[in-house]
């Protein structure tokens, strides 16, 4: 089995980060340090070409489902990837993006090679768990964001999407709301079922029982603001038997305010609306959008640091999943109902 910096700090009772150092030429340290570092390094027989060792920049490769594309038109993700690439950045790494449309998509390895790549990170829910068995199998560091696979053995930064969602719900009862729709989906997206999933939890904790009636579910992805827009149109003609709505994204909460608008109905006056991301856009909305905040430049700061350290070997047999609290912002989208 190869050494790894790990081998090295336990065997000579320093740190990961300063036999990284060492071996790489970069940081403070010590003379003596750094010679004694390297021959324990050729004792153990560690691979002296190692990018540690020749002080080469690692690569690392940022992967994405194409759908996602471009970037710059998902606030969500494109705020994580400014986390990501500035972390690396911190730790000198080179920082390529790669986005793959469908499981058997050899482009990340036609492109890459399993050989030059040093760790991956793999952002949203439509990353395939082959990739991620492929990439372990050669040996690859991997960290997923806003994502987990139960059946893989594999670090992950995720949201506390429950907790967010029931502070939510009790904030909307708290104003009097008891018939509390929720318009989002696919359930197929794990953080999507658990915002679902602690919507009904929100309602039952206050003696509600809940009703399919007052929502509407997604079953395979769209563009989200479309599902917004069609999901209140569902409810508009079921006769609106909900005072709320929760969705479960804030580019699905525009969609409603624009299906509000076209059917004459006033948010908040008629229809209280809560979202859930607090993206940029949500605060310039007519009315500014009650939501809930996920810290999505930190998951990716997170996430890359975590990629870090499993390169250095620090903790890789433990695997990690990264939960992230979550805040409520609120705006002027929900008001008091009268009693």
């Amino acid at each position: 089995m190869a050494i790894t910096l790990k081998d090295i700090a336990e065997e000579l009772g320093v740190s990961v980060t300063t036999v990284s150092r060492a071996l790489s030429g970069r940081g403070r340290i010590s003379a003596a340090t750094r010679r004694q570092v390297m021959e324990k390094a050729v004792e153990l027989g560690y691979d002296l070409a190692a990018p540690e060792a020749e002080g080469g920049r690692r690569r690392i490769c940022i992967v994405l489902n194409s759908r996602l594309q471009p970037l710059s038109a998902d606030s969500f993700y494109g705020t994580v990837m400014v986390g990501i690439e500035n972390e690396c950045q911190k730790h000198g790494s080179n920082v390529f993006f790669q986005t793959i449309s469908n499981a058997a998509d050899g482009g990340l390895w036609d492109l890459h090679g399993k050989e030059q790549l040093d760790g991956m990170i793999l952002v949203g829910a439509d990353i395939y768990p082959s990739i991620v068995k492929e990439a372990k199998s050669q040996g690859i560091p991997v960290v997923l964001v806003d994502n987990w696979l139960p059946e893989i053995s594999v670090d992950s930064v995720v949201t506390d999407n429950r907790g967010g969602i029931l502070q939510l719900m009790n904030y909307l009862i708290s104003k009097g709301h008891r018939r509390i729709g929720f318009i989002g989906g696919p359930l197929s997206h794990r953080s999507l079922q658990e915002r679902y999933e602690a919507y009904q939890a929100g309602l039952v904790e206050h003696g509600i029982q809940p009703n399919s009636d007052w929502c509407w579910l997604h079953t395979a992805p769209a563009p989200q603001i479309g599902k917004g827009r069609e999901g209140i149109d569902a409810l508009i003609a079921r006769g609106l038997p909900v005072t709320a709505v929760v969705t479960d994204n804030d580019n699905t909460a525009l969609g409603v305010l624009q299906g509000c608008a076209a059917a004459g109905i006033r948010v908040p006056e008629d229809l209280s609306l809560a979202g859930f991301d607090n993206i940029e856009l949500s605060e310039h909305l007519t009315p500014p959008l009650t939501t809930v905040h996920i810290h999505k430049y930190h998951m990716g700061k997170i996430a890359a640091r975590r990629l870090h350290e499993l390169m250095q070997g620090e903790d890789t047999h433990v695997p990690l999943r990264i939960r992230l609290g979550t805040d409520l912002v609120i705006r002027e989208s929900v008001q008091q109902l009268q009693s």
